[in-house]
């Protein structure tokens, strides 16, 4: 819950997280320049046309987006909440119809305006802490109410379902943790988020041991790159997908691909 003692018209800022903002930022730009040093053809094109630049052009532009807002009385951003959350909303459902949302390497994210393109899903994680945040304004006796924690729960659940639709898992996931999160710190009783976190994490296991262990006819479908992600990062045998007539070299190339996608997740 909000400290009753704070003045909520006195200035100030908060310099740990204005400095673990920065350090961030910073990390970024490092990872960028490393990734796309390694590869001649991005090496080799000119300093102001490559990714990192374009990555610190980004934060330098999201500097002064962040400025502005601090001069924006926070009153007046509650009462745009939920009409951001539904603008993104509709974003999110256009971006899935075809012919509207651009179709890229097997998703769906993006809507092409010509001169740029527009992701929703990074509009949507603004409005939706936006949203979640005046919905979870009210009174402490009313956020006790298992009505309203299963209101913020949808107002979480809708944009993560349609962003995971793109399929976009990275953007929907960290909506989950930012959520729950608010909740925690809004004063929703911990016996809920309790029990939610105790059933995601039981379908979390279940999740990770059927594409661990389950046959492959048992597998719950699932994009390759993501399924490979997973196996990689749980030391996974990518040979376990392989026919189970497979001839010796059709395994040797599945190890092979093993190593090449784990080489290219180290580099990245």
């Amino acid at each position: 819950m909000v400290d009753p003692s704070i003045n909520e018209h006195e200035e100030g800022f908060d310099r740990a997280q204005l400095y673990a903002l920065a350090g961030l930022m910073l990390v970024g730009a490092l990872f960028v320049f490393s990734a796309t040093m390694a590869n001649p053809v991005l090496a080799g094109l000119p300093w102001f046309d490559q990714m990192w630049a374009r990555q610190i052009v980004w934060y330098a532009l999201g500097i002064v987006a962040g400025v502005t807002l601090c001069f924006i009385e926070y009153h007046a951003l509650a009462r745009w909440a939920i009409v951001a959350y539904w603008t993104a909303i509709c974003f999110l459902v256009m971006v899935l119809i075809p012919h509207i949302g651009s179709m890229k390497l097997g998703a769906r994210r993006w809507i092409d305006f010509g001169p740029f393109q527009f992701q929703p899903s990074e509009f949507a994680k603004l409005a939706f802490i936006l949203a979640l945040a005046n919905f979870l304004s009210r009174p402490s006796d009313e956020l006790k109410l298992p009505v309203n924690f299963w209101k913020a729960m949808g107002l979480m659940l809708l944009p993560f379902a349609l962003i995971f639709k793109e399929p976009d898992l990275g953007s929907a996931l960290v909506l989950l943790p930012t959520g729950l999160v608010m909740m925690f710190v809004a004063g929703i009783p911990r016996q809920y988020l309790l029990r939610l976190a105790g059933g995601a994490g039981l379908l979390g296991a279940l999740f990770v041991g059927d594409i661990l262990f389950a046959p492959a006819a048992l597998q719950i479908p699932m994009q390759s790159y993501q399924r490979d992600r997973l196996l990689v990062y749980f030391g996974g045998d990518f040979t376990r997908f392989a026919p189970s007539n497979a001839t010796a070299a059709e395994l040797e190339r599945a190890r092979h691909q093993q190593l090449d996608i784990n080489t290219m997740f180290v580099r990245r």
